[in-house]
Formats: C-alpha cells, sequence, structure tokens
C-alpha cells in the first residue's frame, strides 16, 4: 500500500527552537510528539538560507544552481518537473495550503499571466484571481503569501469578504503593544492565517474519497517576520525572562567576506537588548500558535483513520538568526541558527531503530525519500524537459535511517547562497559544505573562508582556516565540496547531435 504524505512546512524557524531539539522554554508539544514517535534529524540544513531557492529545492530535488530559482525573485522554470506532477501522474491527490513562493511575490509590474500569478499586487488589486492550476504538480490550492503585514492570496480575499476591518490589524500602527522590532496584534487567533491555513487543511483531509492517496502541503508563513504575534500567544513568553542567544552580544565575524557584509547598511544588526528580548518573545509566541495548529491538523488526520498510513514531515525552508551573533532575519552569515533547519520524520510502522539522529542531512534528501516511499524513479521525473535528459538527483532517500541503517557517504548537505540585488551590499557567492564535525565556507572574491567544528564549537567563535593540524582536514572538505558541486551543476542542454 503506498503511504500518504502530509507535509507541514514552517517559514524561518531554527532547528534549535524546539522543544525536542533541547529548548528550556519554547511550548511545542505537537511538533515534540510527532518527533518522540518519530525520527528526529537534529543536523539537517537547508541548501540556501532564504525562501525561494529553498522551497524549490524541496518540489525538485534540485540544487538551486541546477532548478535556477538561485535567489528570491526569480521563477521557478515551468518546465521543470516536480515531485508533485510525478505524484499526481502516479494517482495521488495533491493539495497546498498556505506559503508557495515559486513565483515573484514582489516588483512584478512587468511581468504578466503566469509569471506573475505569486505577485502581491496582483491579488491586492484584482489583477491576479488564483494561481492556474494545476501549479507545478499542485492540482488546487488555497494560497496565502505574505507574512503578517502583507499577508495576502486566498486567505486575505476571505477575510475581507467575510470579516471586513480585521486585515488592518496586522499592520503595526494598529498593533497595541511594539517594542523595536516586536509587535503585539488584536487580531482574533480565529481568524489568524495560522487557523486558516489548519481549517483548509483539514477541509481537504475531509473531502478525500476512501482510499484515496494524498500529498497535502500543509505552509504556515509564521515564524517569518515581521515578528508579531496576536493574543493569547503574544502575552505567553516574557520579553524579560526568554533566553537571549550565548553569543547574542558578539560580533565575531570570522572572515573577511562576513565583516565586509557587517559593514554595510543590509539592515540585519540587532539592535538594542530590548528591542532583541520583544522579536525573540514574539517569535516564540508565533511558533507555539503554529504548534497549536499542527496538533488540530493531526486530529483530524487521526479521526479521519488517515494516520495509520500517513508519513508526517515536518521542516522549514530555512533558520532565522534571532539574536544570534548580533543579527537578525537572514542572510549573508551560515551560522548554525540560519542553515540548520527542523526536519521531523514520522513514518508508520517503522523499526524504531533511531529517535534522533545527529549525522548531517539536507532538504535535497526530501524528494528522493518521498520517492522512494512511493515507488517512482527519480530519473522518470527528472528530465528537466530538455530531450529526454536524465542525471541523478544529488540528494539520497532517507528511508535507510527509517529502518536502521546509516548510509554511506556522498551526500554531505552543501549550502549556496547567490546575492546580487542590495546596492547597499557587496555581491555574495557563497558555497558550503557540512561533513561529520565539520563546516566549511567559502566566498567568491574573498581571501580565506570559514571552517569551524559545530560540534565542540556550537557557538562559532573559533575559525579553524589557518589552524596547522587541520590543513589536511580542510583541504579534504573542498575536495568534497568541489566534488558536490561538480556533481550537481547544471545539465540541461540539449544535445541535439553526436558532433
Amino acid at each position: 500500500m503506498k503511504p500518504n504524505f502530509l507535509i507541514f512546512c514552517v517559514d524561518q524557524l531554527q532547528s534549535f527552537c524546539l522543544g525536542c531539539n533541547g529548548h528550556k522554554v519554547l511550548r511545542t508539544p505537537n511538533i515534540d510528539a510527532l518527533a518522540g514517535d518519530g525520527i528526529n534529524f537534529t543536523r539537517a540544513y537547508c541548501n540556501n538560507p532564504v525562501c525561494m531557492p529553498s522551497r524549490a529545492t524541496l518540489l525538485t530535488g534540485l540544487t538551486p544552481r541546477q532548478h535556477g530559482l538561485r535567489s528570491n525573485g526569480c521563477p521557478l522554470p515551468e518546465h521543470l518537473p516536480t515531485i508533485t506532477q510525478a505524484l499526481a501522474s502516479a494517482g495521488y491527490r495533491t493539495h497546498a495550503v498556505g506559503k508557495l513562493h515559486l513565483r515573484p511575490a514582489g516588483g512584478c509590474g512587468q511581468l504578466e499571466g503566469f509569471a506573475s500569478c505569486e505577485s502581491e499586487d496582483g491579488w491586492n488589486d484584482g489583477t491576479v484571481e488564483g494561481l492556474p492550476l494545476p501549479y507545478y504538480g499542485f492540482q488546487s490550492v488555497d494560497y496565502a503569501c505574505g507574512h503578517v503585514s502583507y499577508i495576502y492570496g486566498d486567505y486575505a480575499r476571505w477575510l475581507e469578504k467575510h470579516h471586513r476591518g480585521v486585515r488592518k490589524l496586522y499592520r503595526p500602527e494598529h498593533a497595541y503593544h511594539k517594542t523595536g522590532r516586536g509587535y503585539r496584534m488584536e487580531v482574533p487567533a480565529e481568524l489568524h492565517y495560522n487557523h486558516w491555513v489548519a481549517d483548509r487543511s483539514i477541509e481537504f483531509l475531509n473531502r478525500l474519497g476512501d482510499g484515496e492517496n494524498f500529498f497535502l502541503w500543509c505552509s504556515f508563513p509564521d515564524p517569518h517576520f515581521p515578528f508579531a504575534a496576536t493574543r493569547p500567544y503574544s502575552e505567553m513568553y516574557s520579553p524579560a525572562e526568554v533566553p537571549l542567544p550565548p553569543h547574542w552580544p558578539a560580533q565575531n565575524d570570522l572572515c573577511p567576506a562576513m565583516r565586509a557584509y557587517r559593514a554595510s547598511p543590509h539592515g540585519l544588526d540587532a539592535g538594542d537588548e530590548a528591542g532583541i528580548r520583544e522579536v525573540i518573545a514574539q517569535t516564540y509566541g508565533m511558533i507555539t500558535h503554529v504548534d497549536d495548529n499542527i496538533g488540530r491538523v493531526l486530529a483530524a488526520l487521526k479521526a479521519r483513520n488517515l494516520d495509520a498510513n500517513t508519513i508526517v514531515v515536518f521542516l522549514s525552508d530555512h533558520g532565522e538568526y534571532l539574536g544570534s551573533h548580533h543579527l537578525i532575519a537572514k542572510g549573508y552569515w551560515p551560522w548554525e541558527e540560519l542553515v540548520r533547519v527542523p526536519y521531523v520524520w514520522n513514518v508508520p510502522d517503522r523499526p524504531r531503530a533511531y529517535r534522533a539522529v545527529a549525522e548531517p542531512v539536507s532538504l535535497l534528501d526530501f524528494v528522493p525519500t518521498v520517492a522512494d516511499y512511493t515507488g517512482i524513479d527519480p530519473q522518470c521525473f527528472d528530465r528537466s524537459g530538455l530531450g529526454g535528459t536524465r542525471f541523478n538527483l544529488p540528494g539520497r532517500s532517507l528511508r535507510a535511517f527509517f529502518e536502521g541503517a546509516i548510509p554511506a557517504g556522498g551526500h554531505e548537505p552543501i549550502i549556496e547562497y547567490d546575492e546580487n540585488h542590495n546596492p547597499d551590499a557587496p555581491l555574495c557567492r557563497m558555497r558550503g559544505i557540512v561533513d561529520g564535525d565539520y563546516k566549511l565556507v567559502i566566498w567568491s572574491g574573498f581571501d580565506g573562508g570559514m571552517f569551524v567544528n559545530v560540534v565542540e564549537d556550537p557557538s562559532e567563535t573559533r575559525n579553524l582556516w589557518n589552524e596547522p593540524s587541520l590543513q589536511t582536514r580542510k583541504t579534504e572538505l573542498m575536495a568534497k565540496l568541489l566534488d558536490r558541486l561538480s556533481a550537481s551543476d547544471r545539465f540541461d542542454t540539449v544535445r541535439i547531435s553526436g558532433t
């Protein structure tokens, strides 16, 4: 029997902000329960630290260089096959609720038709009436994109139609309390988009026919900034009592590249302590709000007796600095808080060999794992739509972990970041790899790099780049990085002649 899939995707949540990963203050009982009865990959990495490239990787199984959505503001090419297309062809009912973000959301005045279908302006002025279906393999979509003060899509239209006046309460000028970049809202919790995403997911589950296989993408826009929760979550954590990151005051950039970025006015400085405490408290509230609604969806799954044959996954597209190293949001610095993401797989009837796995894995492994469980040959949909081009996906199936084995190496997580739209910051071309206890990162155009032992030095305070005793190990990682980049480079030009 083929399994169903329920994927909980959140936006901008670091791995460390979960009870199951050791957080002493945050309350995430539903996610913790998933992890307690499943496998929790405690060292999982995103392959790009911003939304759109990472989300495209989750659907295609390709690196940002391969699928072409290398930075926010780029479109995912229409011809690229996705796992959702393959599942729909195999008889699955595919549905997405919440955030997708596979097409540009801003600055889309020059785009038309399909190119602008996720445009915030287009949704708000009525130019866009809905996403074209099927959308990258999703046969149906309940769409909610943007975050807090700029939420839009099907959710915003529903809110305006049935609860006029509530949408404005998301704006900071209507906050009942504000400190720095964090603020507290009066949006009724049952009308918040987190609740709406859960409601629409539950409705989808209740509409399913008996025995109908499904892939449900339940995607919450939170806890992405703006940093604002609503009651009771906005009051759930006291700013005075939330723990600050141990390296919060430090601006100890480990190489010239990072120092150059910090010196540019790109707005990622965390500000003063009162401000960051409010940001952390509101972020914690947003996370617990999501957790409560995940619990609602899981209860509905169980009520329909679908849980016994459904693989449930909880993940985030990337992390958030949240005050670490005196930074906020996301971007140029590949600290663990940004690139290490939650990654929980709950697979029914699996051998209970592992609970928590510290072996490095990445989001590139998502598509191969889904394909493995559904009997889909990954190469069958990974043709790029160009002359039947075939090449192996750069990730690997995680099924062996679930069945008690650790697969052989050769799939060390790689991290990419390309950014050139910010006129206040230098051009960024970052490439990195995680292998065992070590993380190595290089930047184009800068001498040196970042080489840290993230197990012995979890706060990443010591750059081992020039450590004499580790030069052989560093050289090994450089070679592995080159090999992984070469093996996952683009291969999509049609060969139409032998010569």
